[in-house]
């Protein structure tokens, strides 16, 4: 039976955790849960360890974010030899038999390096909003293959995350997702939907202030363009000064440019992390 180990990033989660944890312990797949939190001031980690002992918890002395925080799940399960590794998000929970059928279908079809369930809101009566934007029903495909898909439900094939290597840590808190697929495309792996298993992921009455959004979704998203391996570097930096454009009329701000001057300061680091994503593993590049 192959051995999965579950990564959850907690911080200040209490309202989740519950249904997050137990989602998973209830799967009959064989598995591991590490759970790393960030420093929560809610009690989290004092809950999880008093509800669910067998959970490997790492406390954290700061709020390492995202990326860190789910390498070092990673390092874990590539140092323990485990098959597979499932990113479940703290806001995020699996439908019964979900994760037996991401796993059954990961056997299946060897060649996706990421495989998610149907990401769906509470109740299971519509896709995730960011979800729904990427994925297309595919008929009774088994399989639908996407271009990339947001890491709150993540079945990853540990045998990919060896040449693909880890989250880059330019990207804290957004973005590595996105990152990653783009470099298991430029190495041969795909990513796929499942659409036979289901899953929650819940931030319906997640409110954002329009910066954030327009961090997360122009600086951000800049920098993930720009470290794309699948494109040359002059197509993406014009497609993100024409981005910047149409992102300041788009939300009425100036901060797009000034994200943009600050994006052309770090251009060598992101320069420097493209040839080390291209070279770094090329020789295992799927064909």
């Amino acid at each position: 039976m192959k051995r999965v180990l579950v990564i959850i990033v907690t911080y200040n989660g209490m309202r989740w955790l519950e249904r997050c944890l137990s989602s998973v312990i209830s799967s009959e797949v064989e598995k591991s849960v590490f759970v790393v939190d960030n420093d929560s001031t809610d009690g989290s980690a004092d809950w999880i360890q008093g509800h669910f002992p067998g959970v490997k918890l790492v406390r954290s002395a700061e709020n390492l974010g995202f990326t860190k925080a789910n390498n070092l799940g990673f390092e874990w399960a590539l140092s323990h030899n485990y098959d597979y590794v499932y990113l479940l998000n703290q806001d995020a929970w699996l439908a019964p038999g979900a994760l037996e059928t991401l796993v059954d279908a990961a056997e299946k079809h060897p060649e996706y390096a990421v495989l998610s369930p149907l990401q769906m809101t509470d109740g299971y009566k519509a896709y995730d909003a960011q979800f729904g934007k990427i994925y297309n029903a595919g008929g009774n495909a088994p399989v639908v293959q996407v271009g990339r898909v947001m890491a709150a439900h993540w079945l990853v094939k540990v045998e990919a995350l060896r040449v693909i290597g880890m989250f880059s840590d330019i990207f804290p808190y957004y973005g590595q997702d996105d990152d990653w697929c783009n470099r298991a495309c430029y190495h041969g792996w795909k990513i796929g939907i499942i659409p036979q298993a289901k899953a929650v992921h819940d931030r319906a009455q997640r409110k954002e202030t329009k910066e954030r959004i327009i961090d997360r979704n122009y600086r951000v998203g800049s920098m993930v363009r720009l470290c794309d391996i699948n494109r040359p570097l002059w197509e993406r930096f014009i497609f993100v000064v024409l981005f910047t454009f149409v992102k300041s009329v788009k939300y009425f701000s100036l901060k797009p440019f000034k994200d943009f001057f600050g994006i052309c300061k770090i251009l060598p680091e992101l320069v420097s992390l493209r040839d080390i994503h291209k070279n770094n593993y090329g020789s295992s590049r799927r064909t």
